[in-house]
């Protein structure tokens, strides 16, 4: 009887793995809306969210890059004016800052948003990335931007965004300038505040082998962020968006969670010599200020803090008239 009982466990194990495994290969490579549907959502959430944006001056195109087909926004001021390439948020993509982007483009800056490998309509299983890919496809855009329009080139980035423009920002003197909300150094020990799951320091090595065994297993993002805290105007909060918008990433895999837990920066933060300018949200639940605070400090590049006391983190879609304009000021001077 004790025999069965194990075999009959072993088993029920077993099934559970092969049908989490085969759903989240089902997730990671589900087919994408028609561009109908895509087009009447996005539609829809900016008459929602009052969004004033002119989509007729938007260029959709795509590139390859690091074997993925990345999905480009660009607006174009035209060549050797200064380039802006933005980098959007965990489970977001470039249409999302649509009203960021554009009011940036009025501002006489070339703008190309892009979505990122695994999320929006570009290429890759969905939510099955690394920190290290992201910065390699935010380099190669870069690249296209020079290649396209000459003139320098800053890269910007939202969250995990910012995260990823640091980051290109350590590995590569390639972009002019970076401006990040939200900084974050990857070493699995004072990053751990950034996510719903803190294991003790002790233990993050084991977590590491554990999520290097699950790899290519999804979970749902809510267990990695909680973003019902985080409103847009309208109140509807990101939670409830993410659940909605067709393109949003609502799956993370254990692989892109290993990464965000730990990925060492290209050259200590002291040494970053790209110019950085920094924005925070004062009551960001995401990013504590004094942990960005502290990484901002440490920069001895030329630097610049942007901190909206009264915001919360979605300040890069709530607040894009109080960061536009002192954004594209710094952005003038330093890539003068």
């Amino acid at each position: 009887m004790g025999k069965k009982i194990i075999a009959g466990i072993i088993l029920a194990v077993a099934i559970f793995h092969l049908a989490w495994y085969a759903g989240s290969r089902l997730y990671q490579n589900r087919k994408l809306p028609d561009a109908q549907t895509i087009r009447q959502y996005q539609d829809n959430i900016m008459k929602q969210m009052k969004m004033n944006v002119d989509r007729s001056v938007m260029e959709e195109t795509y590139i390859t890059a690091n074997g993925n087909r990345l999905h480009l926004i660009v607006a174009a001021v035209g060549k050797n004016a200064p380039t802006v390439v933005f980098i959007p948020g965990t489970t977001a993509y470039a249409e999302v800052y649509a009203q960021f982007g554009y009011d940036m483009y009025k501002q006489g800056f070339n703008v190309i948003g892009f979505d990122p490998c695994g999320h929006g309509l570009s290429g890759g299983p969905r939510g099955n990335y690394t920190i290290n890919e992201l910065v390699d496809d935010a380099l190669a855009v870069v690249k296209y931007a020079r290649e396209r329009f000459g003139g320098k080139v800053a890269l910007a980035g939202s969250s995990q965004g910012g995260i990823v423009a640091f980051y290109a920002a350590a590995k590569d003197d390639s972009p002019d300038a970076v401006v990040c909300h939200n900084i974050a150094d990857l070493n699995g020990k004072d990053n751990l505040v950034l996510s719903r799951i803190r294991p003790p320091r002790i233990l993050v090595p084991l977590c590491a082998v554990f999520m290097n065994l699950y790899g290519n297993y999804s979970f749902p993002i809510s267990l990695y962020l909680d973003l019902s805290k985080e409103r847009f105007p309208d109140g509807t909060d990101a939670a409830t968006l993410i659940k909605r918008d067709p393109l949003a990433v609502s799956w993370l895999t254990f692989r892109a969670l290993n990464s965000l837990m730990r990925t060492d920066l290209a050259k200590p933060v002291e040494n970053i010599r790209v110019p950085v300018m920094l924005i925070h949200a004062g009551k960001d639940n995401i990013f504590p200020r004094a942990y960005v605070e502290g990484l901002y400090n440490r920069l001895t590049c030329r630097k610049k803090y942007l901190l909206l006391e009264n915001a919360q983190h979605l300040v890069m879609t709530n607040n894009v008239p109080e960061i536009v304009p002192p954004t594209a000021a710094w952005l003038r001077e330093v890539m003068r």
